[in-house]
């Protein structure tokens, strides 16, 4: 078996778990305030959901308390959520998304998978059998990123970090940019007519370029920020061979606490809303 594509620490590690649980945290402020369209799939409440690379559970458990009287399954490659309370409706599941589901197509709902897909080898192959599990008339939910935004609008040492985490992924079978991809793989499969988008660039750093109109994005920017300095501080014991050494990620720390970062530095999300065809 090659290496795992996924390069982060394990959300069993207590770092890596917090640094989801923050961000969703912060992801589930902005969808509430700047998504209206979000909430569709609530009416009627879903009896069936499944979240792809599930993580810290955050997601998954956040469904279960709001729909009690539905079914929701976790999946994740690693066993991030055994040994954990769960709610009873929330069951987890040990899976590898490359592998064939262990689920009847057109079983579910609600899929949602979130930061998963740059992480899985052939992606669009993934995301179309991931596709396949949504109910007529249920929801496929995607958020994931388009890293070559950091890499076009970063500073020397955030470009060159970013760029050689990029490669690794590549290297590895995955599309560290795949975020920009999810809506053309969804329109491809003709199965879902009803299909919303929208894409953020959030400000890494500091600039008196950056709107700071809306609080929630601006919260969901300092999410992104904190995460970007600590998985570069992760890479610099991980990737040190393949160019992340300790001196690059402090340059990068420097660079993205500047506060003269004009233009800034941004870091684009892509989110796919999309209703199969009943």
């Amino acid at each position: 078996m090659g290496e795992s594509v996924y390069t982060y620490q394990t959300a069993q590690e207590a770092t890596e778990k917090r640094r989801l649980d923050e961000l969703y945290v912060a992801l589930r402020e902005y969808l509430s305030s700047q998504v209206p369209f979000a909430h569709r799939y609530t009416t009627p409440p879903p009896k069936r959901i499944l979240e792809l690379g599930c993580g810290s559970g955050a997601w998954a458990i956040a469904a279960s308390n709001d729909y009690p009287h539905a079914e929701v399954i976790a999946v994740d490659s690693s066993p991030t959520l055994e040994g954990i309370p769960l709610p009873k409706n929330l069951k987890f599941q040990l899976h590898n998304v490359s592998d064939p589901f262990p689920f009847e197509p057109a079983s579910f709902d609600v899929v949602h998978a979130r930061f998963l897909f740059i992480h899985v080898p052939n992606a669009r192959d993934a995301l179309t059998r991931a596709a396949a599990l949504v109910k007529p008339g249920g929801w496929l939910l995607l958020e994931d990123i388009n890293m070559q935004k950091i890499i076009d609008t970063g500073g020397p040492a955030i470009s060159r970090v970013t760029g050689i985490w990029t490669g690794i992924v590549k290297d590895r079978g995955a599309d560290a940019c795949f975020g920009r991809e999810m809506e053309s793989t969804i329109r491809s499969t003709g199965a879902f007519s009803e299909l919303h988008t929208k894409m953020v660039a959030l400000p890494v750093c500091e600039s008196s370029d950056v709107d700071n109109e809306f609080p929630a994005v601006m919260r969901l920017a300092a999410a992104f920020k904190l995460t970007i300095l600590r998985l570069v501080d992760d890479w610099t014991t991980r990737f040190a061979d393949k160019g992340i050494t300790p001196g690059l990620g402090e340059k990068v720390h420097l660079e993205i606490n500047s506060t003269t970062n004009d233009p800034p530095v941004l870091h684009e999300l892509h989110f796919v809303w999309a209703r199969r065809d009943a």
